[in-house]
């Protein structure tokens, strides 16, 4: 015991340490963001935050070129500039890009954000503990071994919440009139805009995350299936 108490007090550093960054991340990225100042998005995002019961939902533009949407433990929502500038080159219509919003807003009010600072945090922590334990078995290799079975199993919680925050802005889409395709083609947009979109979506759309066609066919199943369930 006394000679895995240094890797027990390496692994508790590791969790203060991202949870104290995960926390201040919100802080960080309003510094680097404007409000949303687009009338049609604005009035689509209003139409969002009615469909999901929310008085008013503020989105900020983050200075990032890359296409892509976040959502912080805080409760905070933010495109990037990079999305806005294709939506302004006719490449993304208005609905398109309100689906990313739609998608963000399933992560908070499915608690992913604030679980995933949580799973974050604890999967480096126990990558530290067992990365420390099979390299006294398996030297060298150890190290790399538990890095690899934690992210794997990191990777398919990610999918997990994707999958789950899609059937959210999935539901909230068509209760805001604004129907399903929009969020279906914005992701198969995204095999030609993002290089290597067709293995992987995102940073909200990106590494560890369902492929495009997969989200996207599940998009239209879940909204075919309700459709019909409300015509029945």
């Amino acid at each position: 015991m006394i000679k895995l108490l240094p890797l027990l007090v390496l692994g508790l550093g590791f969790y203060v340490f991202l949870r104290f960054a995960a926390l201040s991340s919100g802080s960080a990225l309003r510094a680097r963001s404007r409000p949303l100042s687009h009338d049609t998005l604005e009035a689509i995002v209003q139409r969002l935050a009615h469909a999901a019961g929310i008085e008013q939902v503020e989105v900020r533009v983050l200075e990032d070129p890359i296409i892509n949407g976040v959502a912080t433990p805080d409760g905070g929502i933010y495109v990037t500039a990079g999305l806005l500038q294709r939506h302004r080159e006719g490449a993304l219509t208005a609905p398109e890009v309100g689906s990313v919003v739609a998608h963000e807003l399933g992560h908070l009010a499915l608690g992913h954000t604030r679980r995933r600072m949580i799973e974050i945090s604890s999967a480096q922590t126990a990558s530290v503990l067992l990365g420390g334990l099979l390299a006294r078995v398996i030297p060298f290799i150890g190290w790399y071994l538990a890095q690899m079975l934690i992210s794997l199993f990191v990777s398919r919680l990610s999918r997990r919440d994707e999958f789950e925050a899609d059937a959210y802005a999935t539901a909230l889409m068509l209760r805001s009139g604004l129907g399903h395709e929009p969020q279906a083609s914005m992701l198969e947009k995204l095999e030609r805009l993002v290089p290597g979109a067709r293995l992987q979506a995102g940073a909200s759309w990106l590494a560890s995350h369902p492929p495009v066609q997969d989200r996207a066919a599940a998009i239209r199943e879940n909204a075919r299936r309700w459709q019909e369930g409300a015509g029945s």
